[in-house]
């Protein structure tokens, strides 16, 4: 009788030790889903135990704020001059007018182009008929093209001959 309670007593504290513990897993003794609530806080935890669920990555949204450039003429006098990595198409503007305007402060300044988050360069060709010059502006959001675009357009004018680059590539990236 004796081996009979050890035997009894031996096997209902075996089935008790391999239970899980009260407010972890929900299964019987020996589930292996016991330890899923420690798992899932275990950063070497690799996922094994979802039943084929994978989580989605996490979405990081960046926001960069805009960047401004314009490009001001004034058409008597064919001055150019021009701002970048301005905050806004206003104050870029803006400022491009104002440095036209330190050149000849009776001129009349005009906006020819402007580029949000990109490039810009400008080329002239002399016009046939009637002479003059004609400017060719180019904006692009790639680094190194615009020169070579605004060219080309310029070129591409049959009423336009002698083409070269007057304002150089800028660009205004965030």
């Amino acid at each position: 009788m004796n081996k009979f309670i050890l035997t009894l007593c031996l096997g209902a504290s075996s089935a008790v030790s391999f239970a899980c513990s009260p407010g972890i897993g929900g299964g019987p003794s020996g589930d292996p889903h016991c330890m899923a609530p420690i798992l899932a806080n275990d950063p070497y935890y690799n996922g094994s135990m979802n039943n084929g669920q994978v989580g989605r990555p996490k979405t990081t949204t960046i926001y960069l704020p805009s960047k401004y450039g314009a490009v001001a003429v004034n058409p008597d006098t064919g001055y150019v001059s021009g701002v970048l990595n301005q905050d806004s198409l206003s104050n870029a503007k803006k400022n491009a007018l104002a440095e036209c305007k330190k050149r000849d402060p009776q001129g009349s300044c005009k906006i020819v182009s402007w580029v949000r988050n990109g490039c810009i360069a400008g080329a002239e060709g002399k016009a046939i008929n009637p002479p003059g010059h004609w400017h060719s502006f180019y904006v692009g959001r790639e680094k190194g093209l615009a020169e070579a675009v605004a060219l080309a357009k310029c070129k591409a004018d049959s009423s336009l001959s002698n083409c070269r680059i007057f304002l150089p590539e800028g660009c205004s990236l965030p």
